[in-house]
């Protein structure tokens, strides 16, 4: 399916070199590195080609509705950067506690750019097997992003 007007299609960014990984850690320590590049294809190549992707509304997306939402928030946040807070691994899950940074300088939600901070605390559950992700399941408010940004 072709990306929509003014989208970028994964396929066709990215610099980033992404290395093989053996250790699940690395594996999401390198995806938060290629999120903070806004390298979404070399975040895509960390992912198992059949990868249960959960968002955070609950909704089920393939690798390619992933590139979608990630492709679209980075132009709605162009400075976005994800900290990492806590991290909990036992074998191949790792549990992030992440912090979500960025100023709203492009459309979002039907929002036009208001300029406006907006500071998102998440956790992300993963699974990594074989140095692909195999799972990953995201956990936060998705309106706290639209409640920070929206002029009242």
């Amino acid at each position: 399916m072709p990306a929509a007007p003014g989208v970028v299609a994964c396929a066709t960014m990215g610099a980033m070199t992404v290395a093989p990984f053996r250790e699940p850690q690395d594996v999401i320590e390198t995806l938060n590195a290629t999120l903070n590049a806004h390298d979404v294809a070399a975040g895509r190549a960390l992912y198992d080609a059949e990868a249960r992707l959960v968002m955070a509304t609950g909704k089920r997306v393939d690798l390619e509705g992933l590139c979608r939402m990630l492709t679209g928030t980075l132009a709605a946040f162009p400075d976005l950067h994800m900290t990492v807070l806590r991290w909990v691994i036992d074998g191949e899950t790792v549990v992030t506690e992440e912090v979500m940074e960025a100023t709203h300088r492009g459309a979002f939600a039907g929002i036009a750019p208001t300029q406006r901070r907006v500071r998102v605390p998440m956790v992300h559950v993963s699974r990594v097997r074989g140095g692909r992700i195999v799972e990953r399941v995201a956990y936060h408010d998705t309106a706290a992003i639209v409640r920070q940004i929206e002029v009242t």
